[in-house]
């Protein structure tokens, strides 16, 4: 038995820490099993504690990128640490950004660690991140139901979505945003109007919606469904071209910039899309030209003259919070073989990696499977996403909707399978198929399993 040190000082052994956590039950990929208790082993280690110079929270999980915190990066941290039954501590991580807004909305996107000082100058590109903290919070609260907490955010979330409206717009009134800002530190994009921060604010203006409407506030549901369907019309007028099936960043004149990178791929999870657009922006995911790689997806498309095959940071490389993004917008629009796939591949060369170097990487390379150069070892950090979160989702096929008490699985792993230990809300079930396909599911409290298989759907009340 090894033992995990953890930044708290304590020492959890492999039983105790198993026990905290949903338990994969994969015989025929004992591989996936390794990796995603590796992904934890590592990802355990990274709790952090605030002070009274920085004012963080007390006790936090950090993006395993260094002492200062990150926005975009604590926003895809909560996909695989709201599975950790309080362990990694995500919702005070989010907390330290809610603490340090300003009166008038604005967030920075890294805040210093010896301070609590904005590291970025208000009001440039640089200062900014990725608006997804609604995406984050209405995902946790699919795994809690906690309407307090709920209660608590949502002033902050409508105050830094007026912020951004406020000061990014652009062209036509879609967002603008740098480089550094967009999350994609060396992408080779420059333009007044940009696919992914749009789309980034309409997936926002869908969550505050969803959340207002829990919540009982019509007219904060109006407000933010009349974003969304704007923002998502603007879109879909200027950034859409027909011809190519896919969205391009124009410039001040609405004029495409055609660098292709993974940005455009946010339209599943914004949910501006329609049927046909998907399947359009799905062929340049499957393209083996461009996005379709060994290990997919690379965020600079294969087929682009600043392509780098050894991943050069945002040049080509594979970095699993974007790989998230795209495999759970295309669940959102039913595209499950495509994300399981997607899935099965990018799992697979991490496997491959890991067994080379006993570790987990920042991000990866497109075409073999080997460690991105640059890229950080033990990052757990947002690499957790794929061995952790799109295990759960994407090859067990579980999904938790903890408000309506409600367990999703779609079965489609053959063989024995299942997950135990998995948190829904006050709740813990357990599920598991045998070799004949048998099913059973027990839980601690009354839950709703609804079982879809073999295009049949059945629901099972478990717990009562």
């Amino acid at each position: 038995m090894t033992t995990i040190a953890t930044s708290v000082g304590l020492s959890i052994a492999d039983d105790e820490l198993r026990a905290h956590l949903p338990q994969p039950i994969l015989p025929s990929r004992p591989e996936l099993e390794r990796l995603y208790w590796r992904a934890w082993e590592i990802g355990a280690r990274q709790t952090r504690h605030g002070n009274a110079q920085n004012g963080f929270s007390k006790t936090y999980v950090d993006a395993a990128f260094g002492g200062n915190i990150f926005q975009w990066d604590t926003c895809f941290l909560s996909f695989f640490a709201r599975y950790s039954h309080g362990l990694l501590p995500i919702e005070p991580a989010l907390d330290n950004f809610y603490n340090k807004q300003e009166p008038d909305g604005y967030i920075c996107r890294e805040y210093r660690w010896e301070n609590g000082a904005a590291l970025w100058p208000k009001g440039s590109g640089d200062a900014i991140n990725p608006p997804l903290f609604a995406w984050a919070e209405w995902s946790i609260y699919q795994h809690t139901a906690n309407r307090e907490r709920l209660e608590r955010v949502l002033p902050h979330l409508v105050r830094y979505y007026d912020w951004l409206a406020a000061n990014h717009r652009s062209y036509q009134g879609l967002y603008w945003i740098s480089a550094m800002g967009c999350g994609m530190d060396n992408t080779p994009r420059y333009a007044a109007a940009w696919a992914d921060i749009s789309m980034q604010q309409a997936l926002a203006a869908r969550c505050i919606a969803a959340m207002a409407e829990k919540l009982g506030d019509s007219a904060l549901v109006e407000r933010f469904r009349n974003e969304h369907q704007t923002l998502s019309a603007l879109i879909n007028r200027y950034l859409w071209d027909e011809a190519t099936g896919f969205y391009w960043d124009v410039d001040n004149a609405g004029m495409p910039m055609p660098v292709k990178t993974v940005a455009p791929f946010w339209a599943y999870l914004a949910d501006v899309a329609n049927p046909q657009q998907a399947q359009q922006l799905a062929a340049h995911l499957r393209d083996e030209k461009s996005f379709w790689r060994r290990h997919p997806w690379p965020t600079l498309a294969a087929d682009n003259p600043l392509f780098e095959p050894k991943g050069g940071y945002w040049l080509g490389a594979v970095w699993a919070p974007t790989n998230y993004a795209i495999v759970d917008g295309l669940a959102r629009y039913g595209m499950y073989d495509l994300a399981r796939e997607a899935t099965l591949r990018h799992l697979a060369s991490m496997v491959q990696v890991m067994e080379q170097t006993g570790t987990i990487w920042e991000n990866y390379r497109p075409d073999e499977d080997a460690q991105g150069i640059p890229a950080r070892p033990d990052f757990v950090g947002w690499t957790g996403l794929g061995p952790i979160a799109m295990l759960i989702e994407q090859v067990i096929g579980v999904e938790v909707n903890a408000p309506e008490r409600r367990v999703t699985w779609r079965v489609v792993e053959q063989g024995p399978h299942g997950l135990r230990n998995l948190r829904v809300a006050d709740a813990t079930i357990h599920l598991e198929i045998d070799a004949q396909g048998h099913i059973s599911a027990s839980a601690d409290q009354p839950l709703t399993l609804v079982v879809q298989r073999d295009s049949k759907t059945e629901e099972i009340a478990v717990g009562a």
